[in-house]
């Protein structure tokens, strides 16, 4: 729920981008919105958002990012695109409301991302042209 949608309890387009933003990022990590994990030091649960660990994967380095994204996709998808969406959705999630994007903005750049994941996509295929036995000779 966006921060203006919590204090008013009024939708707006702007609210509608934040919880797209949040749907993105539930996706792409496979994860949901909020997580409690047990910290040591405090003794005590700690909730962590996905918005939070999307924004340290996203600012560290591609393994960092590797680890976050959904385990289901077994390291099969292009990072760079990846990075790209994260960085997309986690600009929908805006805190202020006037620095999201509008959804016409967020539509055209996930069609262009879209684009970009076919091509690599395309480029990592299986040749199809061959084959193989197992068989024992």
């Amino acid at each position: 729920m966006s921060p203006e949608f919590q204090s008013t309890g009024v939708a707006t387009q702007k609210s509608d981008v934040y919880a797209f933003g949040v749907v993105i990022l539930e996706l792409l990590s496979g994860e949901e919105p909020f997580k409690y994990k047990y910290d040591k030091a405090k003794g005590d649960f700690v909730r962590t958002t996905v918005i939070e660990a999307a924004r340290e994967a996203v600012d560290g380095d591609d393994a960092r990012l590797r680890r976050w994204v959904d385990r289901k996709l077994k390291d099969s998808f292009p990072v760079e695109v990846a990075v790209k969406l994260t960085r997309l959705a986690l600009d929908c999630v805006h805190v202020e409301a006037d620095m999201r994007p509008n959804m016409g903005r967020v539509a055209g750049k996930i069609s262009k991302l879209y684009l970009e994941s076919r091509i690599w996509s395309d480029s990592v295929k299986m040749p199809t042209d061959i084959s193989v036995s197992l068989a024992p000779r």
